[in-house]
């Protein structure tokens, strides 16, 4: 019983990922618990999406859009349950920060954005393989936190961002669509009459 409930922990099955322009995808499953507009102190006014993971869920982290790694930052912390919301402020978690390809931006600039993963009471183990300079494609799968957490989702928040996730939706990694910039390239064309 042990090792099924392992192997179903640790699975990663297929998954269709959007291939939209300026599409933001889930970087995890679960159960969407928070969309947040916050003053990041490296990011500037964001967005934050957080995911509740339960012992049920698939566990691989994906990346949101498609990007560079920049940063992969480990702090220590507690294990408190992951449904508190003190919990992603004090438990231990890593954070990958990347910038996007410049698909998310009209003047083609990247952004950073930022992946939290965030232990939880019993998820006592983050794993992340990606290191600065790796590049990583939307929906790509680079680490996970095993048996249960939180995961978070920091994008800027701007003008051309459109949310269409809502709290409480179930969502899957790399398939769910939690938000979209519009971009020149996925505005309809404008046809004089």
């Amino acid at each position: 019983v042990i090792s099924v409930l392992v192997a179903w922990f640790f699975r990663d099955p297929n998954r269709k990922v959007p291939s939209q322009l300026g599409t933001v995808v889930s970087p995890a499953d679960g159960k969407l618990v928070q969309i947040e507009t916050i003053e990041d102190p490296e990011l500037g006014k964001c967005v934050q999406f957080g995911i509740f993971l339960s012992i049920f869920n698939v566990h691989a982290n994906r990346a949101s859009l498609p990007g560079k790694v920049v940063a992969v930052r480990y702090r220590p912390g507690k294990f408190l349950n992951a449904l508190r919301p003190e919990s992603a402020q004090e438990n231990e978690n890593l954070d990958v920060v990347l910038i996007d390809n410049g698909e998310t931006h009209s003047e083609g600039e990247p952004r950073k954005f930022r992946i939290r993963q965030i232990t939880g009471q019993f998820a006592r183990r983050i794993v992340c393989w990606v290191r600065p300079g790796d590049i990583l494609g939307r929906g790509e799968m680079y680490g996970m936190i095993k048996l249960g957490s939180r995961t978070e989702l920091i994008i800027p928040a701007e003008d051309s961002l459109e949310i269409v996730a809502k709290i409480g939706d179930k969502i899957c990694a790399g398939s769910t669509t939690l938000a979209k910039y519009q971009t020149t390239a996925n505005q309809p064309n404008n046809v004089p009459t």
